[in-house]
């Protein structure tokens, strides 16, 4: 097993990094770890982050055959020589024209010996669930990373297409438009938040009308919604506060298995959307089987049942939603001419 070639791999996020060391085989044999990244700090700090996590992960790697490094990285990008394209995404603005290998082992010399390849994080997630895990076999195969924002990916008999019959320019879904929204406003993290937040404010509202029909309601003093025995509405912070607007996607997700009521039709309402603001795409592309992955994609108990009956496709979670990208990263690494 320890001869077998090995890759130190990234999963390159908005605010985090998650690494290992991946062998031909698929086997991660060192991690999955994760450290902070200062996504929206400057050049130095992102540059020093990145080399702060290879200098880990080589350490631990000693006695394996180390071949090279494999990223997966958000786009914008280029991926034949490793610069960023990204700005204005509220992340790595600082490197945009940065040659990142370049300036990371200008950090860190050690890493010189090492050759790198680079992918885009969506492809990644697709190329390790193709070869090793949930669409292994599948036909026609759609793929969405679900977080920060809309990862979206293609694949037909087990190779990834970015062009051809059904496939949306590039194979990105996040760009389209529903209803003068951006998928990737709608299908993200911060889309589940907002129905959240709308679902919380119109059940408070409605509180409040109700309270202030009360005899015993003092005059503008609704407060916020509190749970009921049926899990209508437990959210605890005034809405349209510092405190609701902190709420993050994993929150959301964890007050729904609290069966919290405005959590769970959060969820149905995301779910729907799923269904509807895709739906051109699934016609056009007319998958067997949609893969899922990232944050959100997590609650898929809470959101898949309102999904399907909205028309979606057959969805799944990642088989390993922790290891697919890193193991997609050492496949791109070894398929274009790392090994081979």
């Amino acid at each position: 097993m320890a001869t077998d070639p090995a890759v130190l791999c990234l999963d390159v996020g908005g605010s985090s990094v998650k690494s290992g060391v991946v062998l031909r085989s698929g086997d991660v044999v060192v991690g999955p770890s994760r450290a902070r990244i200062h996504s929206r700090g400057t050049a130095e700090q992102v540059v020093n982050g990145l080399a702060a996590v290879l200098l880990e992960l080589r350490r631990r790697a000693e006695g394996l055959d180390v071949h090279g490094i494999g990223v997966a990285m958000p786009g914008p990008f280029d991926y034949r020589s490793g610069v960023s394209a990204m700005r204005g995404l509220r992340k790595y603005d600082a490197i945009h024209g940065l040659p990142l290998a370049e300036a990371v082992v200008e950090s860190a010399p050690i890493l010189a010996e090492l050759s790198w390849r680079w992918i885009n994080d969506a492809h990644a997630f697709t190329l390790g669930e193709l070869r090793f895990g949930a669409a292994v076999g599948v036909k026609r195969a759609m793929f969405l990373t679900i977080g920060t924002g809309c990862g979206s990916a293609f694949a037909v008999d087990g190779e990834i297409v970015t062009s051809g019959e059904g496939v949306p320019d590039g194979g990105y879904v996040y760009p389209l438009e529903y209803q003068g929204t951006i998928i990737d406003d709608l299908l993200s993290g911060r889309g589940l938040v907002r129905l959240w937040r709308e679902e919380v404010e119109s059940r408070s509202a409605r509180a409040g009308s109700a309270g202030a029909g009360s005899a015993h309601a003092k005059p503008g003093a609704a407060g916020p919604a509190r749970a009921d025995p049926a899990g209508a509405g437990s959210v605890r912070t005034k809405p349209g506060s510092a405190g609701a607007r902190r709420y993050s996607a994993r929150q959301v997700g964890l007050l729904a298995e609290k069966e919290d009521g405005a959590a769970l039709e959060a969820f149905r309402r995301f779910g729907t959307l799923l269904a509807t603001a895709l739906a051109p795409v699934y016609a056009a592309f007319k998958p067997d089987l949609v893969v899922l992955g990232g944050q959100v994609s997590r609650s898929l108990p809470h959101f898949g049942p309102a999904a399907a009956e909205s028309g979606a496709p057959p969805l799944t979670l990642a088989a390993a939603p922790e290891l697919a990208a890193l193991r997609g990263a050492a496949v791109n690494f070894f398929e274009s001419g790392g090994l081979g």
